[in-house]
């Protein structure tokens, strides 16, 4: 460059479009951007470099000391990065202290706790339960059938008995004490209206809490062969988690005895009339054998024996289904009194110590991990920008201004603005007909359909009025 008349900072400033302060830079560190060595490697000939090669790099201009790094070195050094993070050390230091600032205030003093209380249960398997009733009736001289069918009464539903409203109706009623409250509350004043008095009736406001109880409630199985399984509850406060842990335990007993005891009593009720319809029809055969003997004490005919051998026949029908019934009547009776549940509860639900959601150092770990990560991608967005050359600047500058310009554009377009508004009138019908399955605002909508509303219709008066004053303007 110096063949060329650029021997001053500001020269070499001016040939490659950028800043004496860049150049300084660049020389005080000792290392030159690669599009600015691109450049300049277009700018001398290749055979000065080739002269300059013999002389020492501090006695070269500057300009030969980039081309001279240029031909050492291709790739980004290790240098190169720790030098842009030396400089942009603030930048990362601000960004990790503001990342875990923030995490610690929000999991210290703002994210609610949750508490989990949980009860690890042992449930048999489908047929399991008739292990020991099959043994004692086999005793008996009875033979119990091996295929079993899943009804409500199988410890194998409870996962399924956990998310239905018949449950949920035995639950909610249930009271417990909260601190929020500082007195007992039905589980169903807790998750809905609180000490207020209702808004709805009973139905809406199980409907509604079904949601918030299911989120509560949770039913784990471990994969087979185990047949462990755990309920777990999350609550807010630890005593609760438990007691609610306790009465959901308790209910889903409560609910497996009564299918049970109704599966029962429908069995019996059906096999005691069977029974009495079949003995009936069995002393009428009976009777009839009799008489026919007692008629023809000496049977000769062909006819007679036939008609003999018929009426045993029937006696014979008629008694096995008898002994049958009345197998399975005694199968019944011994299945009845077996009314305790078969359910067996390893650990009991305890108090947490703890809550499950919140673990301050984990989450200040990895706020610092993220803050730092973040910092770093900032100080090379910024020393990027810092370091680049004008052309590179000005091409910033213009998208800068081109974002600027077409957004304020979008805003004072006439045109635009009426298309949105006559959209938004066209939509006004359904969404202000639209009626809410739980209403609460003018017994049409509810809290989020209420404010969804409020920010469509301001939103077709902005559009609407800028749209006129637009107009007005123009004319």
């Amino acid at each position: 460059m110096v063949s060329r008349g650029v021997t001053s900072l500001a020269d070499i400033a001016r040939a490659l479009s950028t800043t004496p302060q860049a150049v300084s830079n660049w020389k005080s560190r000792d290392q030159v951007p690669y599009h600015i060595i691109a450049k300049i490697n277009k700018i001398i000939p290749s055979d000065n470099t080739a002269q300059t090669s013999d002389k020492p790099l501090s006695a070269l201009p500057v300009s030969s000391q980039a081309s001279l790094i240029a031909s050492e070195e291709d790739t980004i050094s290790l240098s190169d990065i720790l030098l842009t993070i030396a400089e942009q050390l603030k930048v990362i230091i601000l960004t990790t202290f503001i990342s875990v600032f923030i995490t610690f205030t929000y999991v210290q003093f703002i994210q609610v706790p949750q508490y989990v209380s949980s009860a690890t249960v042992l449930l048999p398997p489908i047929g399991g339960g008739n292990s020991a009733l099959s043994v004692l009736a086999s005793q008996m001289g009875v033979s119990v059938p091996t295929d079993n069918q899943a009804d409500l009464s199988s410890p194998s539903l409870f996962p399924e008995l956990l998310k239905s409203r018949t449950f949920a109706e035995k639950i909610l009623d249930k009271k417990f004490y909260t601190k929020e409250f500082g007195k007992k509350l039905s589980l169903l004043a807790i998750l809905t209206h609180g000490e207020n008095p209702p808004a709805f009736s009973r139905d809406t406001l199980v409907t509604k809490a079904l949601a918030p109880l299911g989120a509560m409630l949770n039913f784990e199985q471990d994969a087979p062969p185990s047949t462990f399984s755990e309920i777990r509850v999350t609550a807010s406060e630890p005593i609760f988690a438990k007691e609610l842990a306790e009465e959901t335990l308790a209910e889903l007993e409560a609910l497996n005895r009564f299918y049970k005891s109704k599966t029962v009593n429908e069995k019996t009720s059906f096999i005691s009339n069977r029974i009495a319809s079949v003995e009936n029809d069995l002393e009428a055969s009976e009777k009839t054998l009799k008489e026919f003997n007692e008629r023809n004490r000496q049977i000769s005919s062909p006819a007679l024996l036939l008609d003999q051998s018929r009426l045993e026949r029937d006696v014979e029908i008629q008694k096995g289904i008898y002994l049958t019934l009345k197998q399975q009547f005694e199968l019944v009776k011994i299945e009845e009194v077996q009314k305790a549940s078969i359910v067996q509860v390893l650990d009991k639900p305890q108090i947490p110590l703890s809550p499950s959601n919140i673990n301050l150092r984990l989450s200040i770990v990895l706020a610092g991990i993220v803050g730092i990560a973040l910092g770093v991608i900032i100080g090379f967005i910024r020393s990027y920008a810092d370091n680049s050359d004008m052309d590179e600047r000005k091409k910033l500058r213009r998208v800068k201004h081109f974002f600027k310009k077409k957004i304020k554009d979008i805003i004072l377009d006439r045109r635009i603005s009426g298309i949105v508004s006559i959209f938004l009138m066209i939509g006004l019908p359904f969404y202000l007909g639209h009626q809410s399955k739980i209403p609460v605002f003018f017994g049409m909508y509810s809290a989020k359909y209420m404010l969804l509303n409020t920010v469509y219709v301001l939103t077709l008066f902005f559009f609407l009025g800028l749209f006129i004053h637009l107009t007005r303007k123009k004319s």
